[in-house]
């Protein structure tokens, strides 16, 4: 018997070539037939183990079909599907457009499954029930979009009621975070990664294992999902996407020791002395103006800790205190403000006790791209064309960036390109001029590189409307 090498390698197992194959075959027929070449002549000789090799390639080549269709490198889509169904990963369906909104009003009311709620345009409906607490605010509920599409919900927009209510009955709604637009259903690349993970999640440790078990959670984006290891032992875990109960079910199973989670801290940068002071921090605080926040442990300034501060928004890292500050001392240093709006905190009833479980949702940015193009080919179908084809593409690269990563000018000069190959070919531009907008700011790439940094606990999203391509 001819024994065939197996190699394999990280695309998983590798075809044997007909060399190897022919050599194993030589020395297998001189192991078991000495001096066979001095009673055959050599074209006979090679004419069999010709056609010999020939059948040994096919049989190899069934193995490596096997092998390969049984592990997520390989597997057709159908046979990739039962894979991740083992695993307990089904593949990622599409998702409309959702929300955690808070209501408020009369202590004990209880506002039922189905209620309608609106930003002033779209619709949504929540998830679950939610009964006014006696601090007069519900818990978060999830909010799901009526009509399907991808859009930004920034916070503090969701404030209409459509569903009607009672005579006597005081209520109102708001989004404390921002929402989570609409996915597709998720691609088999995207998919063959996420059975990967699964299959290694017990041999890797807890944390892919936690991965794993928050891309299970409707509604959770896999690109939004991120465990950060921080200094003393802890573990800060970014999730965008999906009901917070069951989010924080799924890390509360994946866990070993949910003492050892903590949130985002938002950190004091500066506080200037003037009247009245402003405050800059060292991440988007996401503050609304009107909203109360608190210092503490800033040093050098007096007057500013402990104290409620009514906030008036001036940038994405910077408000006004409403304290005059003129007289309080330089600020020298140090500061946390509190509340972190990207902090979500949900208690866990695991008959007979309860458990607080803390994540941190992440914040969306929403990015704006003008590209300015030209080229020296004097026939080419339209600049029409070139921007339908390279917004998608823009688009589809931005709304892949994994939470808290930045945005690549030359990936997006390389997507860019890719896209529109079709109708003018890469040697033919002779213009690429790239201009990104994060919320709303011009933001150019960190100073000798292609690196377009955000807010490094967020994510960023783009749509066709927001992506400009212009010849010139």
């Amino acid at each position: 018997m001819t024994q065939i090498p197996t190699v394999v390698t990280a695309a998983g197992l590798q075809p044997t070539p007909p060399a190897t194959l022919l050599a194993a075959l030589l020395a297998n027929v001189a192991a078991t037939n000495p001096g066979y070449t001095a009673n055959l002549p050599g074209s006979l000789v090679e004419d069999i183990s010709s056609t010999d090799v020939g059948a040994l390639a096919l049989i190899d080549a069934a193995k490596v079909e096997l092998v390969n269709s049984l592990t997520p490198f390989g597997a057709n889509e159908f046979l990739l599907v039962q894979l991740g169904n083992i695993y307990g990963v089904p593949q990622g369906q599409a998702t409309n457009t959702s929300v955690p909104v808070v209501f408020s009003g009369s202590v004990g009311f209880t506002v039922s499954q189905g209620f309608v709620v609106s930003d002033g345009t779209y619709q949504y409906v929540t998830q679950a029930p939610a009964i006014i607490g006696a601090g007069g605010s519900s818990l978060p509920v999830l909010a799901i979009a009526v009509l399907s599409g991808a859009w930004a919900i920034p916070s503090g927009t969701v404030q209409q009621l459509v569903t009607s209510v009672p005579t006597g009955i005081t209520l109102s709604v708001n989004n404390p975070t921002s929402g989570t637009p609409a996915t597709g259903p998720q691609d088999p690349a995207d998919y063959r990664a996420s059975v990967l993970q699964a299959g290694l999640a017990i041999s890797q440790g807890m944390t892919t294992n936690l991965k794993t078990a928050l891309a299970r959670v409707p509604g959770v984006q896999p690109r939004l999902v991120s465990v950060q290891q921080q200094s003393g032992g802890f573990w800060e875990v970014l999730v965008g996407g999906g009901d917070q109960y069951q989010v924080a079910l799924a890390i509360f199973e994946a866990l070993f020791d949910i003492n050892n989670l903590v949130g985002s801290t938002l950190n004091v940068v500066s506080i200037t002395n003037a009247n009245p002071g402003v405050v800059t921090t060292d991440k988007n605080h996401n503050y609304a103006t009107g909203q109360v926040a608190t210092i503490t442990g800033a040093t050098g300034i007096s007057g500013i800790n402990g104290v409620p501060l009514t906030i008036t928004v001036t940038g994405q890292k910077t408000f006004t205190t409403g304290t005059n500050t003129t007289s309080s001392g330089a600020y020298t240093g140090g500061g946390t403000l509190s509340p972190v709006l990207r902090n979500v905190t949900v208690n866990i009833n695991n008959y007979p006790d309860t458990y607080a479980v803390r994540f941190v949702s992440p914040p969306q940015q929403t990015v704006t791209v003008s590209v300015t193009w030209n080229t020296i080919a004097t026939n080419f179908v339209s600049a029409a064309a070139v921007s339908q084809l390279g917004a998608p593409a823009l688009v589809d690269y931005v709304n892949s960036i994994a939470v808290g990563q930045p945005i690549n000018l030359f990936e997006l000069q390389s997507v860019f390109q890719q896209s529109i190959e079709s109708v003018i070919p890469a040697q033919l531009l002779t213009r690429m001029v790239f201009a990104v907008s994060i919320n709303g700011i011009s933001t150019p790439p960190s100073a000798g590189t292609g690196v377009i940094a955000g807010d490094p606990e967020s994510y960023f999203f783009a749509t066709s409307a927001g992506v400009t391509i212009t010849q010139g």
